[in-house]
């Protein structure tokens, strides 16, 4: 393990994104966890805890994260890597979908992550190598019906990311989208209790045969951000156990 190393991981307040700031923890990282909200319990039984920092910024407003990062750019010298897990979900088709919830999904999903990455880059290109990893959703490769604002978000996530790969690349910055399918998120959590249904059968057309957890996801996230992935970029990992495959 490597103490030095740096991490900025955003949505790091439940759910995916505090399993990644934890697991990246464990592999040696520094992690600046970014949200504007955190659980109470987050990390507290976490052997790794002192590795980890609460960042307390508005993800959808491009001035805060600007300002986190010029912060944190006082603080530290450089940053490995960069992983947003930021994301939230409104429903509806095109004539349900009120005005405000598709601006917030944009905002957040999408411009939140773009400034995220532009802010970062300056510190990431600091080092000979480094990695983003955006978390987008396999609703962004085959979207979902009534789910308009998500899957176009998500879906730009993924282009997004190949441009900042292309862009980037020969100052060593990799960067790879990664599109979850079924993952026991509170997110998803509340779906299924709004929806009454059960998560076995959530997990009846998944192949491998279970619904997917915020951990899976995150030893992805270590391996894309470590460097036995040196040669992965430009891509985009599905993580859904054979879902629509």
């Amino acid at each position: 393990m490597n103490e030095s190393k740096t991490a900025v991981v955003t949505g790091a307040g439940g759910g995916i994104g505090s399993e990644v700031a934890s697991r990246l923890a464990a592999d040696g990282f520094r992690v600046f966890a970014f949200d504007l909200h955190f659980r109470d319990d987050a990390w507290q039984d976490d052997r790794n805890r002192d590795r980890i920092e609460q960042v307390v910024v508005d993800l959808g407003d491009h001035l805060a994260i600007r300002s986190a990062f010029e912060e944190l750019g006082g603080r530290i010298e450089s940053l490995n890597a960069l992983v947003n897990c930021v994301g939230i979900m409104r429903r509806g088709d095109a004539l349900a979908l009120s005005d405000e919830d598709w601006f917030d999904t944009i905002r957040v999903n999408t411009t939140g992550v773009y400034f995220a990455c532009r802010e970062a880059l300056p510190l990431l290109t600091k080092n000979e190598t480094s990695s983003i990893a955006n978390i987008a959703s396999n609703w962004g490769l085959i979207p979902a019906p009534g789910h308009i604002a998500y899957n176009a978000s998500k879906s730009a996530v993924v282009s997004l990311s190949k441009s900042l790969a292309l862009d980037f690349g020969k100052q060593g910055v990799r960067v790879t989208a990664v599109c979850p399918g079924e993952i026991l998120t509170p997110m998803v959590e509340k779906r299924l209790r709004d929806n009454n249904i059960t998560e076995e059968q959530l997990a009846e057309p998944i192949p491998i045969g279970r619904v997917g957890r915020p951990a899976d996801v995150a030893a992805l996230m270590s391996y894309l951000v470590g460097p036995e992935s040196s040669y992965v970029t430009g891509g985009t990992v599905e993580i859904t156990g054979g879902l629509f495959s």
